[in-house]
C-alpha cells in the first residue's frame, strides 16, 4: 500500500488521503493511523483519493466508517474520489454509496465542500 496525505483549499482546510494497492492485514493499521492523523491535525473534511485502490479488507471498510463518523460529527465530510469499479461495487454492497458520496473529478470533489 501507499498513502499519502495533501492539503487543499484557501486554507488547507481538506485532506487529500490518496491511497493506492491493497489494503489488507499488513497495511491497515497505516492505513488507520493516516486518517487519525488529519484528524488530530483538525482537519475534518477528507477526501479519499482511492484510484489506485485495488483491494481493501473488512477493516479497512470500517476505518472508512469510522472515520466518515467522525466527520460528520465534526461538521466535516469525508468523500471518495475515482473508486475503481472493483472498489466500487464493494462500496456499493456494503451500502456505503448510500452515504458517501463518489466523485470522478478531483476538481469538483473539492467545490463540493464550498
Amino acid at each position: 500500500m501507499e498513502i499519502a496525505v495533501s492539503r487543499v483549499g484557501d486554507l488547507g482546510e481538506i485532506a487529500i488521503v490518496k491511497v493506492s494497492g491493497v489494503v489488507d492485514s499488513e497495511t491497515v493499521e497505516l492505513f488507520g493511523e493516516t486518517v487519525e492523523r488529519v484528524f488530530k491535525e483538525d482537519c475534518y473534511n477528507i477526501v479519499l483519493d482511492i484510484d489506485g485502490l485495488t483491494y481493501i479488507n473488512t477493516a479497512g471498510l470500517s476505518i472508512i466508517a469510522d472515520a466518515y463518523k467522525k466527520s460528520t460529527q465534526n461538521k466535516g465530510a469525508l468523500k471518495i474520489l475515482k473508486a475503481g469499479d472493483a472498489i466500487k461495487e464493494l462500496l456499493d454492497v456494503v451500502r456505503f454509496t448510500k452515504i458517501i458520496d463518489i466523485y470522478e473529478d478531483e476538481g469538483e470533489v473539492i467545490a463540493s465542500f464550498g
